[in-house]
């Protein structure tokens, strides 16, 4: 199935989880926040949320500055 990573396109098994999505792509998942269509998904939550064909995933790396 097909899902969208911060604009860009890839395919993934039916069943994938965002925290699997995350390890499949080498993010580390401490320091980012992410959101599946708009809804934030907290860290805790990353491994039960499955996605769907054409869901739309942000993330966004924390860092901090002066």
């Amino acid at each position: 199935m097909t899902v969208i990573l911060n604009d860009k396109t890839l395919t993934v098994e039916p069943g994938t989880t965002l925290a699997q999505l995350l390890d499949a792509q080498n993010i580390k998942p401490s320091g980012i926040a992410t959101a599946v269509n708009g809804n934030v998904v907290p860290a805790v939550k990353r491994a039960e949320t499955p996605l769907a064909e054409g869901d739309k995933i942000i993330i966004i790396t924390a860092f901090y500055g002066g």
